[in-house]
């Protein structure tokens, strides 16, 4: 059998807990970068802004020039 070039990596979960020594749990986070979904994510939200920004913008200019 032939083995794959590309090997599958073992996925990581996106949220870590573990419990301290004092019993308190400590709640871990993956960089959403690191994921495909955060990275779309990221991307939506940038885009979004920036496009929300600018019609805000220019309906605010035409609500000026109509007076």
């Amino acid at each position: 059998m032939k083995k794959s070039n590309t090997e599958k990596k073992k996925k990581e979960p996106m949220i870590k807990t573990r419990v301290k020594r004092d019993n308190t749990i400590e709640v871990e986070l993956k960089s959403p970068t690191k994921s495909k979904l955060g990275k779309i994510l990221i991307i939506i939200l940038v885009t979004g802004m920036t496009v929300f920004t600018l019609f805000g913008l220019v309906y605010a200019m035409i609500q000026v020039m109509n007076k």
